[in-house]
């Protein structure tokens, strides 16, 4: 792995040697030369500190070289968590009997693993797993506090880290999502929620991940496009009057993901 601004240091107890040198004759030094009391007063109290000084530059030392050597190389293996904003035109277009819509931009949060399975040409690929839980809030009026979109999912994935780009993979997987619209009241001290519809759907995804950094642990960019198709959302329960009616629009098309993250390799 490549470094990047000032060299690190590869033997740091070599460093400490000298400094332990000091160390162990600083007492010797206090001991030199008859000043007047206040004189010595002010010269014991420099090298004491300059004693203490060198006795924690030494242990600072120490303890670097102990974490160096420590410190394994990366492995592997290809772990990810990452912070998600969506972006999804087909919810945004739902027209529910009670009025509003749900935002233009939901959040979330997910996490992924991947092996090492082969080289094949200026790439290397990597078998995994994923998944997230994502959400969207509304300005649709209810009984409770918010109606909330919510989509949790678990993908198996294939990450085509390119050799010729650095730090950039190609991902395609497939994955099956479970989303409702349900009501939430938080005002209390436990959560009470009530879900108006409920829908499963697999499908396919793609998208670019850009690794920031060097070749080991860093952070992370990606852009990724679910396509679903969830079909007709309506009230299958309702709480006192209907708020997505029989017929609020078909909930199809890609779902954009930007995903922030953090790998450690």
């Amino acid at each position: 792995m490549a470094a990047t601004g000032t060299a690190p240091i590869r033997n740091p107890s070599a460093l400490a040697q000298p400094t332990i040198h000091c160390f162990l004759i600083l007492p010797r030094i206090m001991k030199m030369g008859h000043k007047r009391p206040r004189e010595a007063a002010e010269m014991n109290k420099t090298l004491f500190l300059l004693q203490n000084t060198a006795l924690a530059l030494t242990l600072t030392v120490l303890l670097l070289d102990a974490v160096n050597a420590a410190e394994p190389e990366p492995s592997g293996t290809r772990t990810e968590v990452w912070l998600a904003l969506t972006s999804w035109q087909a919810q945004k277009d739902l027209r529910p009997v009670a009025g509003g819509s749900f935002k233009s931009v939901g959040y979330g949060l997910g996490a992924s693993a991947h092996w090492p399975l082969a080289s094949v040409a200026s790439a290397d690929l990597m078998l995994g797993i994923e998944g997230a839980v994502m959400a969207t809030d509304s300005d649709i009026p209810v009984y409770f506090d918010e109606l909330l979109a919510r989509d949790a999912y678990l993908a198996a994935s294939i990450k085509w880290s390119l050799r010729n780009v650095s730090g950039l993979s190609v991902d395609l997987g497939a994955a099956y999502h479970l989303l409702d619209i349900a009501q939430l009241e938080t005002d209390y001290y436990g959560a009470i929620e009530f879900q108006s519809w409920e829908e499963t759907a697999f499908g396919p995804f793609l998208g670019l991940t850009w690794d920031l950094g060097s070749a080991g642990s860093g952070a992370t960019i990606g852009l990724h496009a679910h396509f679903l198709d969830f079909g007709t959302v309506r009230d299958e329960d309702v709480l006192l009057s209907a708020v997505l009616g029989q017929d609020a629009g078909e909930l199809d098309g890609p779902l954009i993901v930007l995903r922030i993250g953090y790998r450690w390799r």
